[in-house]
């Protein structure tokens, strides 16, 4: 789940079982996961953009 929570823990918190709270939340969590894999792109493209002009200077 995101931001490093326990999908049981969230589960239990909900009065859900997990099936449920995937079954309900998948587009959540697939939009989350869409969004941190952007922001990992990203930073990546930053870094690999900062080695290129420090190895050409």
């Amino acid at each position: 789940m995101a931001f490093g929570v326990d999908p049981a823990e969230c589960a239990r918190r909900a009065g859900q079982s997990i099936q449920v709270l995937f079954r309900y939340y998948a587009k959540f969590l697939a939009e989350a996961r869409d969004h941190a894999n952007h922001l990992i792109e990203e930073s990546m493209r930053r870094w690999d953009g900062s080695t290129e002009t420090t190895a050409g200077e």
